[in-house]
């Protein structure tokens, strides 16, 4: 007993010099902090309870009045229910699963008091604002802007962007549950529309002209597993539709790649979920498939093949978002084991959104490009912390941040060689934008002048659309990537539509 609780004394005082996600000893449970009659300071009992489940937040991250939203859920999650709380609806009442909220206090009533006056003293008393960055132009150069005109009235709830690389079609998924294909020869004429049982929000196609398409199931915060991944193959007009994968916690991303050897596909499918979730890889035997669990937790966003180790087999680069925010790699073992490492980590409002994995300096080492800015959760404020990063590894093969630009709400974005003068450009778009920040700044390009040195470019147009989708692509075939950025419109998702279809528009690339 007296070794354990020397343990435990040991670790809060090690937390007090660096958060405990950076130590390699791993924080104490829960459970051994509630036994614990220590008498420990907020600031040591922030680093033990918080950060026993994430990385520890710092009080900075959100003013005080933001605190005092967020806290009380914290503190129900550990089991501790006050006065306050009482003819408040229960988490299960709300339909939250069993096992998120404790059923049993993991936390005095005094010491919460010292861990909540800590981050509600340490607190700025308004939302800290954005450090000095280089203010955009005015003007994207090297492309134009163009706004398709559609003449009929149609939601303008874009769910999926991608160009077809052969034909050029350009293919939109539809919140309400269909999905597009357009001519951009013709003025986008619809050349079929594709009825789907939920919102598909992915695509890819086959060498015999089918495709797989992954749809989400609920877009809003949900435990369902209505998801699913289904190949349509075209028999003379009609489209048949096979189901692969069912019953899939809101999934959001899929991955195909061959990561046994077999010669076959599988498929890692990032399930976002809500407060259930999960990252899966379901490897190929034989005619089906057997699902492997890498990671158990909510808010898989996004998974990359690649080979990381330069071993010859494939890894697997997966963001996670949610609470326990970090950018994975899976290291393929062989025999279908794989083993996981942490690359980054953020505390759990940082947001993150989206990543590539590119050569961004020239040097044949891939970068990690990084945005983060997701605001739909309980600390909807402008922070200062959103924005584009690149992650470069050092000599001992650890990722450091080398460049950072400011931008709220930034969730997507796109990497290429768009004016093809041999370095790589970025675009990123903001769906939590500062819509009172002016030029407007939902939409930057930013264009790499000379090894890591970006100039930022905003649209001479300033369109206040909330930006949901981008992709890149040869809409026109010459040779150049387009960029298409959809609209998401939150005012026609509840009402019927009474304005003419505005699903996107479109940076037409001028080079060639």
């Amino acid at each position: 007993m007296r070794r354990r609780w020397a343990v435990l004394v040991g670790v809060l005082i090690v937390s007090s010099c660096g958060q405990l996600a950076e130590r390699k000893q791993p924080p104490p449970s829960l459970y051994q902090l509630s036994q614990s009659d220590l008498n420990l300071s907020g600031e040591q009992l922030a680093k033990g309870y918080c950060a026993a489940c994430h990385v520890m937040p710092s009080p900075e991250i959100l003013d005080r009045t933001t605190w005092e939203k967020v806290l009380p859920d914290m503190r129900k999650r550990m089991g501790l229910y006050l006065e306050e709380d009482f003819g408040a609806p229960l988490p299960e009442d709300e339909g939250v699963p069993e096992g998120i909220y404790s059923k049993i206090p993991f936390i005095t009533r005094e010491n919460w008091e010292k861990l909540q006056a800590y981050y509600l003293e340490s607190a700025p008393e308004t939302p800290l604002p954005q450090v000095a960055k280089t203010v955009p132009i005015v003007g994207i150069p090297g492309f134009q802007l163009e706004e398709p005109v559609f003449s009929y009235v149609r939601p303008s709830l874009t769910t999926l962007l991608h160009i077809h690389p052969q034909t050029g079609k350009l293919w939109l998924g539809h919140r309400f549950r269909a999905l597009y294909e357009l001519d951009p020869a013709r003025g986008f004429l619809q050349l079929d529309s594709i009825p789907t049982s939920i919102a598909p929000v992915e695509i890819h196609w086959k060498s015999d002209h089918s495709f797989e398409l992954l749809a989400m199931g609920l877009m809003d915060p949900a435990n369902d597993s209505l998801g699913v991944i289904s190949t349509f193959s075209k028999a003379e007009n009609t489209w048949k539709e096979t189901l692969q994968f069912t019953k899939l916690m809101r999934p959001v991303h899929v991955e195909i790649a061959d990561w046994n050897g077999d010669g076959k596909s599988d498929y890692a499918i990032s399930q976002f979920g809500n407060h259930l979730g999960k990252f899966s890889l379901h490897l190929s035997f034989g005619d089906s498939f057997q699902e492997q669990i890498l990671k158990k937790d909510p808010g898989a966003r996004r998974s990359k093949a690649v080979d990381f180790e330069g071993d010859g087999d494939l890894d697997i680069l997966v963001l996670m978002t949610q609470a326990k925010e970090s950018l994975l790699l899976f290291e393929n073992l062989g025999s279908g084991k794989f083993k996981e490492r942490q690359l980054l980590s953020f505390h759990p409002a940082f947001g993150s959104s989206d990543f590539r994995f590119e050569d961004m300096n020239g040097d044949s080492q891939p970068e990690i490009i990084l945005v983060n800015g997701d605001n739909a959760d309980q600390s909807q404020i402008l922070k200062n912390y959103h924005g584009v990063r690149i992650f470069e590894r050092d000599k001992s093969g650890e990722f450091q941040e080398k460049w950072f630009y400011p931008m709220h709400g930034a969730s997507g974005l796109e990497v290429g060689d768009f004016d093809q003068d041999g370095k790589k450009d970025l675009i990123a778009i903001a769906f939590f934008p500062d819509r009172k920040q002016k030029p407007n700044q939902n939409l930057i390009y930013f264009k790499q002048e000379k090894q890591g040195v970006f100039q930022p470019y905003v649209l001479e147009k300033q369109l206040e659309d909330h930006w949901l989708t981008l992709t890149k692509g040869d809409l026109d075939l010459d040779g150049d990537e387009d960029l298409i950025i959809g609209t998401f419109a939150f005012d026609q998702l509840y009402q019927p539509p009474k304005e003419n279809w505005r699903p996107f528009v479109i940076l037409k690339n001028q080079i060639k």
